[in-house]
């Protein structure tokens, strides 16, 4: 897992349970694309955070993906 170093505001940060209330996918979902880095975190204090930008290129991202039959 690579570290990046980024400035982002404390109130553009949810964690794993916002974010799954807001992409409308199971926490256990969130943790494997997590796991997975398919979804970027931010680590403060023990708390694993998702910045606002990614709940937004997630949800693009599944916008543009086709369905599987």
């Amino acid at each position: 897992m690579a570290k990046i170093t980024a400035t982002v505001e404390i109130e553009d940060l949810y964690d794993v349970d916002e974010a799954a209330n807001l992409l409308g996918k199971g926490v256990a979902t969130i943790w494997r694309r997590i796991k997975d880095d398919k979804i970027i975190v931010v680590r403060i204090a023990g708390r694993t955070l998702i910045p606002k930008s990614e709940i937004e290129r997630f949800k693009n991202n599944q916008a543009t993906e086709e369905p599987v039959a």
